[in-house]
């Protein structure tokens, strides 16, 4: 790794945590992994359409394009997202900077019976070994708010990939991260945009708000503005990019969002129009995709 870059220690303690209990623990609302092994996914419908979007394939049938298909599973955290695009045919490399988190990769491909490369490396500096390779760089949810520099990471993707490979990002929507509670209403001090830092220590995680083991993590606030011009100015090419107001999980644990009869959970804010109607929802989540020009 670049002597420039500084990695947090006490925020790669709490995913290297993470790593050990994340699908173990009976509070665990989030890697239902014995769903996975048995066929399932965690791919939410966002995740699916985007993915689908990328590779030209038909919505009902997302991940059929995907078979011989370089995949980069970028801060894969235990690999579920990639193992399932293996599953699917895909030839995954699945990498993240944490050595516990890869080999839970590894234990959970070795179940459902699909072979996966692993790569452990700081997404800022990825290896000359990763350079050009994939057809598709996947990030989700929770990826880039634990980067300081997205300028950088997003020339890592563009090394990745491929002439003519995509940046894959469903994330969740900057005005929403914002928001701590609704009630009371508090716009908590993590800004909009603008790679500013927020450390916060508490004990819980987004998969499990019952563990109580307590870390202290550093995180980093960007906007739409920011996961746009910072592909742009790593040379990649803007595709498609969705606001989202409504998402197939409650991604925080936390009361801000509001599930309705659907099953869906969106961010509603304020009141209706009229007495007793609900407020619009506001975006919980974007996608963005990004192009490597031929």
């Amino acid at each position: 790794m670049s002597p420039d870059l500084v990695v947090d220690p006490s925020t790669k303690n709490y995913w290297d945590g993470a790593a050990a209990t994340h699908g173990t623990t009976p509070g665990d609302r989030y890697y239902l992994l014995d769903d996975v092994v048995a066929g399932g996914t965690l791919l939410t419908t966002l995740e699916e359409q985007a993915l689908a979007h990328a590779t030209g394939a038909d919505a009902g049938t997302p991940l059929a394009a995907l078979p011989g298909r370089y995949v980069l599973h970028l801060q894969s955290h235990i690999g579920v997202d990639g193992v399932v695009m293996a599953r699917a045919g895909a030839r995954v490399t699945c990498a993240d900077y944490s050595a516990a988190a890869l080999g839970r990769a590894h234990d959970l491909a070795a179940r459902v019976g699909v072979t996966i490369e692993t790569v452990e490396t700081d997404a800022r500096d990825l290896p000359p070994s990763l350079h050009g390779r994939f057809d598709i760089v996947y990030a989700t949810i929770g990826a880039i708010c634990w980067i300081d520099d997205l300028d950088l990471w997003m020339r890592q993707v563009a090394l990745a990939l491929r002439p003519g490979g995509v940046l894959v990002m469903v994330e969740l929507h900057p005005a929403y991260q914002m928001f701590d509670s609704l009630s009371p209403e508090v716009v908590c001090d993590f800004p909009y945009g603008g790679g500013v830092a927020l450390t916060y220590t508490g004990a819980g995680s987004y998969a499990d708000p019952t563990d109580t083991n307590e870390s202290t993590t550093t995180s980093f606030a960007h906007s739409i503005a920011d996961v746009v011009m910072g592909g742009l100015r790593a040379g990649l090419t803007l595709e498609h990019l969705d606001e989202h107001d409504a998402i197939a999980f409650n991604p925080r644990g936390d009361e801000v969002l509001t599930q309705g009869d659907d099953g869906l959970h969106r961010f509603l804010l304020g009141r209706g129009t009229n007495p007793g109607e609900p407020p619009q929802p506001l975006p919980v989540a974007f996608t963005y995709l990004a192009r490597k020009p031929d």
